[in-house]
């Protein structure tokens, strides 16, 4: 699977990065959401894992930017962050949209990667 990655701690970005590569998968990293932006419009991923605070472009905002390219609506996304419920709501992030806590758990991303996959399959 081609994953773009957005995540601002880039401890954080390289060690996902490394697992999912690890995994089998082709991996690009990004910064902020308009970098993961740019990178997808570049090449079509298959899926997109994101922080939501991020500098230059929020999560959500980067999720509503990828909605308006026909070639990339409706691309699957895996949050992982920090933010509560209340953040989510208010942010208007989809309840369909998987969302991780940070710390992330590395289990539980190879399981809504595992659904993710089924779903592009189909």
């Amino acid at each position: 699977m081609k994953i773009l990655i957005a995540e601002d701690d880039e401890m954080l970005r390289a060690l996902l990065a490394d697992f999912l590569t690890e995994l089998g998968h082709e991996v690009r990293s990004a910064a902020n959401g308009a970098e993961l932006v740019k990178f997808a419009l570049e090449g079509r991923p298959d899926l997109v894992v994101t922080d939501l605070h991020m500098p230059e472009m929020k999560g959500n905002t980067m999720i509503a930017m990828l909605d308006m390219y026909p070639d990339l609506a409706g691309l699957p996304v895996i949050i992982i962050s920090g933010a509560t419920a209340y953040e989510l709501a208010d942010m208007g992030i989809p309840a369909d949209i998987p969302v991780l806590p940070k710390p992330f758990d590395f289990a539980r991303i190879s399981a809504e990667l595992a659904k993710v996959s089924g779903r592009i399959r189909e």
